[in-house]
């Protein structure tokens, strides 16, 4: 996991010992590919070379998309914050920071009403529930230490 940390943030230099971790894991659990043609397992390297390299770049652009979207609450935050009529109670604001992250989290949890490409109506929506939870969280995170 630390070689796939890593992956993240120095992809060129750390992918292939990631996929080579990932290769040899499924070396061991996956006994028709252990018993495979040496081509085949060539084959199968490669095709992993390939998706971890893409899984690797898509979970570099949500953590970053994730890192803009909390920190404009934080931002919003700091912006009302300034203006009387928005102020409450530092406990006030922790608690409704606590329960959004909560219910972003613990419906995600629950929430499973996924199809095989996630891209129903539905599923659009519950995502934007979870930001939206998770945005407000970190608002009331934010405004709460101020």
């Amino acid at each position: 996991m630390v070689r796939a940390l890593g992956g993240i943030f120095a992809p060129a230099r750390l992918s292939e010992r990631v996929v080579q971790a990932d290769f040899t894991a499924e070396l061991q659990h996956n006994q028709g590919l252990r018993g495979a043609s040496r081509e085949r397992q060539q084959e199968y390297l490669q095709n992993l070379r390939t998706v971890t390299s893409d899984r690797l770049r898509l979970l570099r652009q949500r953590l970053v998309a994730s890192g803009i979207w909390l920190a404009s609450a934080v931002a919003a935050a700091l912006v009302l914050h300034a203006l009387p009529v928005f102020r409450a109670s530092a406990g006030a604001l922790a608690a409704g920071s606590v329960f959004c992250f909560a219910m972003g989290t613990l419906g995600q949890l629950g929430w499973a009403g996924q199809s095989i490409k996630g891209e129903t109506v539905p599923e659009r929506l519950d995502r934007l529930v979870v930001r939206v939870l998770y945005w407000l969280g970190m608002y009331l995170a934010a405004a709460a230490v101020m």
